[in-house]
């Protein structure tokens, strides 16, 4: 078969089976590896040019491997004005990849005893729940395995909180639904859901740089989303610096704040986006703000059970079973998406803001994973050749997406 009769992911995966791993590499070729490792040296050389190509300003990939040091790499710039380059220190917008960690918290209060997966969220939350019988059904389970019906988002005030069909029949992506249950993790923690986040997972897992509110450095550490490389400035980052000083005002901790609280606030600063979940802070759903590091701690949770805060045994079968089917490859567990083909399975998520792309890759066999976070409309051609040059091989989960 020629080069031209190859697509860039077909022929980038075939250059990658003989290229040698870095030195420090016990391991000589490119024979497919057992998971993840660092993509090899001609992926990683051939990242500038389609970052060129595709107009991504800068990336952040970090590979988590059992019993070695987490591997990093950083390449171009937070922003294409000011050319501040990609560091350790960066912050990306984890948008969707906000997902396993809200999920993996809710199933540990589901280990606890305090939240039922299987009892409707309307028993938690009767103010939010939805406005019709099929909405009454809606369990922690469906909207785990985005089988609750509910669509992604609402744009309008009017358009009414109902779902498309029965829950648990089929598989319909929703954001909607992890703020629902956001709403009820709140109800069940009696706190905000940014500080039931701190509390219970990221601050134990040391992941000081992360949070699902805002934080004061966060404007200096922030990464620019860019549209066809033309850094676009987001109005939620204003609004967000604002709700910030509108907590210390009143002498609070935003990380306190409820989904009361949020709305209120948001009846009170002008301007300010609409009061629906997609644009309200915080948002179990996409409103993460992390780091390359920060989210290896968490990954290394996922694939090294055994010290808190971790799921047990059980719970984490039912996480990583099949609950709702896409297609004959991939399906969704409970808060992760799974892949399974020729004999090998993953765990995946994506994340898409917009202007910002980014993916992970788990391989539990092996105990590795590998994230990237990209600053471009772009990223997820670049997520993709990454992913695949570190698992050696492409992923239909790119081509569903």
């Amino acid at each position: 078969m020629s080069r031209e009769a190859l697509t860039r992911r077909q022929f980038s995966a075939l250059l990658a089976v003989s290229v040698p791993f870095p030195s420090n590499r016990a391991v000589a070729t490119r024979a497919p590896p057992a998971g993840v490792v660092p993509p090899p040296e001609n992926i990683l050389n051939g990242l500038a040019k389609l970052m060129d190509v595709t107009a991504v300003p800068g990336i952040a990939i970090g590979v988590v491997e059992e019993g070695r040091p987490l591997w990093e790499r950083y390449i171009g710039v937070m922003d294409a004005a000011t050319r501040t380059p990609v560091t350790a220190e960066t912050l990306f917008p984890a948008a969707s990849l906000s997902k396993p960690l809200c999920a993996f918290a809710a199933l540990r209060l589901a280990e606890a005893g305090q939240l039922d997966l299987d009892r409707p969220l309307k028993a938690y939350v009767p103010d939010h729940a939805p406005a019709d019988a099929r909405g009454d059904k809606i369990t922690a389970r469906h909207v785990l395995s985005h089988s609750s019906g509910l669509r992604n988002w609402r744009n309008s005030s009017d358009q009414p909180l109902v779902p498309d069909f029965d829950p648990g029949t089929r598989f319909q992506y929703s954001g909607e639904g992890f703020y629902y249950l956001q709403r009820a993790v709140e109800k069940i923690a009696d706190r905000g859901f940014e500080q039931f986040m701190q509390e219970r997972l990221i601050a134990p897992l040391g992941m000081r740089s992360s949070t699902y509110g805002w934080r004061s450095d966060a404007d200096a550490r922030l990464v620019t989303g860019h549209n066809r490389g033309n850094p676009v400035r987001s109005q939620s980052q204003d609004f967000a610096n604002r709700l910030l000083q509108y907590a210390e005002s009143k002498g609070r901790l935003l990380a306190s704040f409820t989904y009361e609280d949020s709305v209120q606030a948001m009846s009170e600063i002008r301007p300010a986006p609409r009061a629906l979940p997609n644009f309200m802070i915080p948002n179990a759903a996409a409103s993460l703000l992390t780091t390359v590091r920060d989210y290896a701690a968490f990954l290394n949770r996922v694939l090294r059970p055994g010290t808190p805060p971790d799921l047990g045994a059980a719970m984490r079968r039912q996480m990583i079973a099949p609950r709702t089917r896409i297609n004959s490859v991939l399906a969704w567990g409970l808060g992760w998406g799974l892949e399974s083909d020729s004999g090998r399975e993953y765990l995946w998520h994506w994340g898409d803001n917009g202007n910002f792309k980014n993916f992970v890759l788990v391989h539990l066999p092996s105990r590795s994973a590998v994230v990237v976070f990209t600053n471009g409309n772009n990223g997820m051609r670049v997520a993709e050749e990454v992913v695949s040059g570190a698992s050696g091989h492409e992923h239909f989960a790119f081509d569903w997406l």
